[in-house]
């Protein structure tokens, strides 16, 4: 079947098989490993965000002096709740590459002991799939809020 390097004829494709061996699959267990380590590592960064967010949090009721600041606004609930966010956002990119590392695993462990593993392979290259969907739309969505930052800051400079 020709594609024409294309994926317009995905219908067609889809029920496919591909076979994976050799190189290829230590391929795949080297970057199972690195996600694997990446998402720990993030994890751990998201814990850190947590906490972050929490001590400043209680330090802004519990500190006056973190309270209100020389426009009358009070910074510190404001910096714990973007924290708190910032960790629920970080969170999902993170939990899905965590996943992508654990099915990969399985399916590769099962490929070894010669039972079939394409299910798992294919949960593992879903989660792959939804980790960089939700950074791709993550970036985006930063990209715009800049282009909104970058063009209202040239008007306020303009109309000045």
């Amino acid at each position: 079947m020709e594609t024409n390097g294309s994926l317009e004829n995905f219908v067609e494709i889809k029920n496919q098989k591909i076979e994976l061996e050799g190189v290829t699959l230590l391929h795949m267990n080297e970057i199972r490993k690195w996600t694997q380590f990446m998402s720990i590592l993030g994890f751990v960064v998201v814990g850190l965000l947590l906490l972050v967010g929490v001590i400043f949090l209680i330090a802004s009721f519990t500190r006056p002096s973190m309270q209100i600041d020389e426009f009358g606004i009070s910074l510190g609930p404001w910096m714990g709740i973007c924290y708190l966010l910032l960790a629920l956002v970080y969170s999902f990119p993170v939990f899905y590459m965590f996943r992508f590392s654990k099915f990969a695993k399985q399916s590769l462990l099962q490929i070894s002991s010669e039972q079939s593993s394409n299910e798992l392979m294919a949960n593992a290259i879903n989660y792959l799939k939804k980790h960089f969907r939700y950074v791709g739309i993550f970036t985006i969505v930063l990209l715009v809020i800049y282009l909104l930052v970058i063009i209202g800051l040239i008007i306020t400079f303009a109309i000045r």
